[in-house]
């Protein structure tokens, strides 16, 4: 008899349940036609099971009953223990928005545990006074059916069958609250249709998923704001909702807790680890009874093992982060499961391009159904370009579910290839005028890019991922890498011992011996190079020979002076059979150097002559930064500040142009100490404060590498503040603080 009618289970809430009772739960989440209800007490069980005969009774013999005025109980708000925290700005922005005359529905959207239910009480909160019949409340976080609204709607209220609803709402002037709306959305025009009739009401709703009406405004609910960058407690505080939540949490469970000095930088790690993500925050607290907050941190590697043990009042779904993220998951269809999942390979984001690559098909109507879910998320780029990210709890969780599948390899697999490919279309560019814009795309996919070498060498692949470190070798310097392209060269070496061509073995040798002498370890970096040159010789590689030799030759001046003269001559005879004049350019930087060092000024001069000639006009941008050092230093040795100036001017352009703060820095400081040699002190603090605001050590190193130092490049500060005065020392220090990238490069040009 009732095989055709939707069935509804009764649960008792909380307890801890046998692992059948928990499975058969799960099926039912999954079965449309089956509903369960939860209860706490006999005598709430007792009213449910009354209310729902009468329900059934009344639809099953078609009785039309007069609408039943709600008890007093029905739809009411539900109270909170604790103060909302952070959401100020949400609250204002909300309240204004519901009360104005045309605004009839708004819908909370965002991913599990983001706090719309909270968000949305709180609002009920304050407008119910503006509403002559108040604020109600309906929780459908029970009903998994959608031909169960109405009466879901109906118990909320405290009516007696679902066709009471739009009788009585009809007659009321309130604010109605519908939460966890996301597993009925095919119910959606329901909503609509009770607003229309219903002119008085205006309804709050909040669900994963927006419920595509037509009256619907969607307000997609943010992450709390994270930490600033400090170490104050008191500025973390007050600058971050994050900390905050995670304070008054942590101190439920441990009442003495405190932020301190000592346990700050912890603090501030967890809430920008979990991305601002309050349940998630609230779950990191808890564990202060047994965890220190560096230790949380240190487990935050594993956030769905970490997170569990929520308050036994919340509602399952939410006691630990898996079950929040899996609510979502199972309200997915398969396909869009299937995506999912996929999308966890991608680290820090990934554009279409790269998901129809992993994907496979069109991904469009699959990813704006997790999209509009907020299990992903949807940015646009500077340069216009939509970008999708997952908070790292959902991608965790995505992972684990691609592992159990079949579907791991293969997702990895076209992972690695399509990054490879973009590196390798990236090569030409990087050199060039395109460069700064390829840089920053490939800044953008820089997590990626780890994933993808860290699974190929997984997979015993030295040679290829050789190859894309190879063809981006570029980005990883500039952008200041240089420790993670030595883990992943070192990994090279020792995976391809003995197996990789000596070619190959040749390049492996001056890429690492680059990257240490980038880190400072020029101990280890000569011995590379040197075993790199008879296999690079062998092979005929005057690329790799041109930049070794030309590395290795000042380094060999002071002890061998016949060995750097042969390392010279090599370096000079592999550029001329390059043809590259990037590489062409850098030897004779190099070369200048030595030169000048021997006093051999005239030697020195015809190899800038080269240097800024093969890499004029633009289309060089790299060799030309590193030619216009070269030759402000050596205009110095010959006493020409002048034209060094005028080179530093050309070369500060060009970082310019490529928004390279870390270059410019370096570029600022060389003007700030010609300022101090020409006796303008003010000017010499202004610069170099200017410089130090911009500065990045990291991204600094490859200049550092590539280049001789300046001379007597440090600003002596307690000199220059006795000189001036603390007060005028002061004040020229906080107007270079404040010049940024563009005046500051304005002011050196201009020579003011």
């Amino acid at each position: 008899l009732a095989q055709a009618l939707p069935r509804l289970l009764y649960v008792r809430e909380p307890v801890a349940r046998d692992p059948r009772l928990s499975a058969m739960l799960d099926r039912v989440r999954q079965d449309r036609t089956v509903s369960y209800r939860g209860f706490r007490t006999v005598a709430e069980l007792h009213d449910h099971v009354l209310h729902d005969l009468a329900v059934l009774l009344s639809e099953r013999f078609g009785q039309v009953e007069p609408t039943v005025p709600p008890t007093a109980a029905a739809g009411r708000l539900p109270a909170y223990r604790t103060a909302l925290i952070g959401r100020e700005a949400e609250l204002a922005e909300l309240t204004g928005l519901l009360v104005e005359a045309d605004v009839r529905l708004v819908t909370l959207t965002g991913t599990g545990g983001i706090g719309k239910t909270r968000l949305a009480v709180a609002v009920a909160e304050q407008l119910a006074d503006r509403f002559p019949d108040g604020a109600r409340f309906v929780d459908l976080s029970m009903v998994t059916s959608a031909g169960l609204l109405g009466e879901a709607l109906a118990r909320g209220l405290g009516l007696r069958t679902g066709s009471d609803v739009g009788s009585w709402l009809r007659g009321r002037r309130l604010l109605l609250v519908v939460d966890n709306f996301e597993q009925l959305i095919e119910a959606a025009p329901e909503i609509g249709e009770l607003v229309r009739a219903a002119r008085g009401v205006t309804a709050l709703v909040t669900s994963r998923a927006p419920l595509r009406l037509t009256a619907e405004r969607v307000y997609a609910v943010p992450p709390l704001s994270g930490p600033p960058d400090s170490t104050d407690p008191e500025t973390v505080v007050a600058g971050s909702a994050a900390v905050r939540l995670f304070v008054a949490a942590a101190r439920t469970a441990v009442p003495d807790f405190a932020l301190t000095p000592a346990n700050v930088g912890a603090v501030a790690a967890i809430a920008r680890g979990l991305g601002g993500l309050p349940l998630a925050i609230m779950l990191a607290a808890g564990k202060v009874r047994m965890l220190s907050p560096q230790a949380i941190v240190d487990h935050l590697s594993d956030q769905l093992a970490l997170l569990t043990g929520g308050a036994r009042d919340l509602p399952a779904r939410q006691r630990t982060l898996r079950d929040t993220i899996a609510w979502s998951y199972d309200l997915l269809q398969p396909a869009e499961q299937a995506l999912l999942e996929r999308l966890g390979v991608f680290a820090g984001g990934c554009d279409l391009e790269a998901i129809a690559a992993v994907a496979g098909g069109d991904p469009l109507p699959r990813l704006e159904a997790l999209v509009e879910s907020a299990l992903v998320g949807q940015h646009t780029t500077g340069t216009g370009t939509p970008r999708f990210t997952m908070l790292e709890s959902i991608r965790s969780f995505a992972l684990e579910r691609l592992r159990t599948g079949d579907g791991w390899h293969a997702a990895h697999r076209d992972h690695a290839r399509h990054y490879l490919g973009l590196a390798r279309a990236a090569q030409p560019h990087l050199e060039g005028p395109a460069g700064p814009d390829w840089l920053s795309r490939l800044e953008l996919e820089h997590d990626n890019a780890n994933v993808a070498l860290d699974w190929i060498l997984a997979h015993d692949d030295p040679a290829v991922a050789l190859d894309l470190l190879r063809v981006s070798w570029l980005f990883w310097w500039r952008r200041g890498h240089i420790d993670e392209v030595n883990r992943h060269l070192a990994d090279i070496m020792h995976h391809g011992a003995g197996r990789l061509p000596d070619q190959s073995t040749g390049l492996a040798l001056v890429l690492a011996g680059g990257g240490a002498f980038a880190a400072g370890r020029v101990d280890q970096a000569l011995p590379m190079l040197e075993r790199a040159l008879p296999l690079l010789r062998a092979a005929g590689d005057d690329g790799g020979l041109a930049l070794a030799t030309a590395t290795l030759g000042p380094f060999a001046v002071a002890d061998d002076p016949e060995l750097a003269a042969r390392y010279r001559a090599e370096a000079l005879a592999s550029a001329a059979r390059l043809g590259d004049s990037w590489q062409v350019s850098y030897v004779h930087s190099r070369l200048a150097l030595l030169t000048v060092g021997d006093g051999r000024p005239e030697d020195a001069r015809d190899h800038l002559r080269v240097a800024l000639g093969s890499s004029a006009g633009g289309q060089e941008p790299f060799a030309a930064l590193l030619a216009n050092y070269t030759a402000a230093i050596c205009c110095l040795a010959f006493d020409d500040p002048d034209r060094a100036r005028g080179h530093l001017v050309d070369g500060i352009g060009l970082a310019a142009e490529g928004r390279d703060e870390a270059v410019v820095s370096t570029f600022l400081a060389a003007f700030a100490e010609l300022a101090g040699r020409a006796g303008d002190p003010v000017k010499a603090v202004r610069l170099t404060a200017a410089a130090t605001a911009l500065r990045i050590p990291s991204t600094e190193l490859w200049m550092r590498a590539c280049v001789a130092p300046w001379p007597a490049l440090e600003l002596d500060r307690s000199l220059a503040e006795a000189r001036l005065g603390a007060d005028a020392y002061a004040a020229a220090w906080a107007q270079g603080e404040a010049l940024g990238l563009d005046r500051a490069v304005a002011e050196v040009s201009a020579g003011t």
